[in-house]
């Protein structure tokens, strides 16, 4: 407990003080028994004046009142992101587009890698990647037109065998027709099946593979994807 001198009135301005910093916790039952102990204790030849008096006792309400605010917004807050995360599970069966360099491969058959080009590119190569940071496949797709798009991974390694199911990474580098760099953004596009709430936070994921809020570029139902 941390010790102070009760001659004076800046003594409790002092305890007060510290309780606004969150290092005290200083109640109704402290306050007036360092109310008593200082008026006990204090200079008969300057005594607390009755203005002083009624001045510590303001103070110790202003810090109640500070206190009764701060807890109503601890509780506020955690009723909004109760309805916030409540909210978030109307996304569930929703098709969605977000900025995303990962998907989730089922292990059999083709594909569709998304992306956003800034502008027209004349050669473009695709890089695949494993969840081990190996390159898997990696080719040329053509040129692409600005906007998005799409492109078809027939889901084998530049052996030719079909990858393993799992997590995989892309991407998409690009050239214009001055051999200068098209800056072209990863996409994912798929039906949100599950919404996390591990860190506190709505995090929706496609395949299994999260997905951040802030990177939704678009949303519709899975009747119109």
């Amino acid at each position: 407990m941390s010790s102070f001198s009760v001659n004076g009135v800046n003594s409790l301005a002092d305890v007060a003080s510290t309780t606004t910093t969150g290092t005290t916790s200083l109640g109704e039952d402290t306050f007036l028994r360092l109310l008593t102990t200082q008026l006990q204790n204090q200079d008969p030849s300057n005594p607390v004046s009755n203005e002083e008096f009624v001045a510590q006792l303001a103070q110790f309400s202003q810090l109640e009142e500070l206190q009764g605010i701060s807890t109503g917004l601890e509780s506020l807050y955690l009723v909004n992101s109760s309805m916030n995360n409540a909210s978030m599970t109307n996304l569930l069966g929703r098709n969605v587009v977000a900025r995303s360099d990962t998907f989730h491969y089922g292990g059999s058959g083709e594909q569709e890698i998304h992306y956003d080009a800034s502008a027209a590119a004349t050669t473009a190569t695709l890089t695949v990647t494993d969840a081990d940071g190996h390159v898997v496949w990696s080719g040329e797709t053509g040129a692409l037109t600005e906007g998005e798009g799409s492109y078809t991974w027939d889901g084998k390694d530049s052996s030719g065998a079909l990858v393993e199911a799992g997590d995989y990474t892309f991407t998409v580098t690009a050239t214009d027709v001055n051999g200068e760099a098209v800056e072209v953004i990863q996409l994912v596009e798929g039906i949100i099946d599950q919404m996390s709430f591990e860190d506190g936070s709505a995090r929706p994921t496609i395949d299994g593979v999260p997905i951040d809020l802030g990177d939704i570029v678009r949303l519709s139902t899975a009747d119109a994807a």
